[in-house]
């Protein structure tokens, strides 16, 4: 017999759920009724995707694995870090974060930094990207000045959410028709968050939500 809670409301919706209410009706065998009421049950009960207890704003829960990944020095005083491309020569890397297997990573803090004289912020002569996976991520595909310091990093509205395997990075370009910048000068980034195991991250504790 087809359960009468099918479509009912699974407690984490506001709204009453409507998965396949004219079931009884429908023009299929009882067994093939039977199969597709479990399969609506499964994803009735199916949990959120991210636990909502995890937020840019709240602390890493206690079992998290908190990172910090910074651009790499080069160890070159005049050009401690990453030197700028020339004009319309394309992008080069900043920094590259992959999220471990297994993992949900949760980038919560950011900082893109220009170090010597003369900061292009605001000039349009440079452009940082954060990418996900080779795509821009949206408030943060094209920037034209630099976010935070490495002392200082900027808290994200909303962290950057990454799945095993995905690839976060730091881009920086110049357009063609501007001038390049000198020597000595360069940039560099930082991303702050923590990793949190996929099945905790997803499968909230009955009472959580």
């Amino acid at each position: 017999m087809i359960s009468r809670r099918l479509g009912s409301s699974d407690g984490r919706r506001t709204r009453t759920a409507q998965l396949l209410p004219q079931l009884g009706q429908m023009p299929f065998t009882q067994q093939q009724k039977s199969i597709l009421n479990s399969k609506a049950g499964l994803v009735q009960s199916a949990p959120p995707w991210i636990h909502p207890a995890l937020s840019s704003n709240a602390n890493a829960p206690s079992d998290a694995s908190s990172f910090t990944r910074t651009t790499v020095p080069s160890g070159n005083v005049n050009q401690p870090f990453v030197p700028y491309p020339q004009p319309g020569g394309g992008p080069v890397t900043v920094i590259t974060f992959s999220v471990p297997p297994n993992k949900v990573a949760l980038i919560r803090y950011l900082s893109i930094s220009h170090y010597g004289g003369n900061d292009p912020s605001g000039t349009g002569q440079v452009i940082w990207r954060v990418l996900q996976n080779g795509g821009g991520i949206q408030g943060l595909n094209s920037l034209s000045v630099t976010v935070g310091t490495q002392a200082a990093p900027q808290l994200l509205p909303a962290p950057i959410v990454g799945m095993e395997n995905d690839t976060i990075m730091v881009t920086v370009e110049i357009p063609a028709g501007f001038l390049p910048i000198g020597p000595g000068q360069g940039t560099a980034a930082a991303f702050w968050g923590f990793t949190y195991s996929i099945s905790a991250a997803t499968s909230p504790s009955p009472g959580t939500y």
